[in-house]
């Protein structure tokens, strides 16, 4: 307001005029009234319904992605059972959400979900906090991926950022901010650009992070020390490749600001 004192802000106390009772007068707000912008906590976020034709959509894809690491695990007799187990589980739970998203659209309650309150940009400040994204992947014993079926708090996200891509036509409508952008893993450069570049990774044949590793990282197995003091052989990804190539990938959705740009003096 101070930098924009004539523009309709929108900021609800998360405790004062988001709890349950006053929630759905919010939601008719956002929709009914024309605000340049409407600022909430990330668990306020959460609580935003999101349209059930979007979630199945991205649930339909993500099942498509784990059948074909199915066929692949299956051809393979190498690998174990569990990992087998493992994606035939996820199987089941992803085919569960779409028989539940399904059935919402069949009801059509006429909810007020994130589509229909008219968002056209998502600003998420501190973005790390969703980097677990769901993704699939045959390594399932590589070391260093994370949980390849992600959290609830990324899907809702993804879900949001699709809803108004799919607005757009575009692989645009969401800026991260954060200062830790990737801390544990190259997964989550890639989660990076399966938020933000879905189209661009279609165009390239990506449709799964395994897709990604082969063009644009490496593997390698070492001797690491265990939490209890053993040398045990780990295998994960440590490397890089076609380095030029992602940079330029990276650089597309990326602005870089530090001390110099802000003229910060230490």
């Amino acid at each position: 307001l101070k930098s924009y004192p004539n523009a309709k802000v929108l900021a609800p106390d998360p405790q004062k005029d988001f709890t349950k009772q006053k929630r759905q007068r919010i939601f008719a707000s956002i929709a009914a009234n024309d605000w340049d912008a409407v600022i909430v906590t990330h668990d306020m976020f959460m609580a935003i319904p999101q349209s059930p034709q979007i979630k199945k959509e991205i649930l339909e894809q993500e099942l498509n992605n784990l059948e074909d690491d199915l066929r692949a695990v299956s051809e393979n007799r190498s690998l174990s059972k569990r990992v087998l187990k493992g994606l035939e589980s996820r199987k089941q739970n992803l085919s569960v959400r779409i028989m539940v998203a399904d059935a919402a659209i069949q009801r059509d309650e006429n909810i007020l979900d994130f589509d229909k309150m008219g968002f056209d940009h998502i600003f998420i400040d501190e973005s790390q906090e969703f980097k677990n994204l769901h993704f699939t992947t045959r390594h399932q014993q590589v070391a260093g991926l994370g949980d390849p079926s992600g959290s609830q708090r990324a899907l809702n996200l993804e879900f949001a950022i699709r809803t108004i891509q799919k607005k757009k036509g575009e692989d645009k409508g969401a800026t991260f901010l954060s200062g830790t952008t990737i801390s544990n893993s190259l997964v989550e450069l890639y989660l990076l650009f399966k938020y933000l570049r879905p189209e661009k990774l279609k165009e390239l044949n990506i449709n799964s992070f395994d897709a990604w590793a082969k063009m644009y990282a490496r593997k390698s197995s070492t001797y690491e020390f265990s939490v209890t003091n053993e040398l045990k052989m780990k295998e994960r990804y440590r490397e890089f490749i076609k380095v030029p190539e992602l940079a330029r990938f990276y650089a597309e959705i990326t602005h870089v600001v530090n001390d110099h740009n802000l003229n910060i003096e230490k």
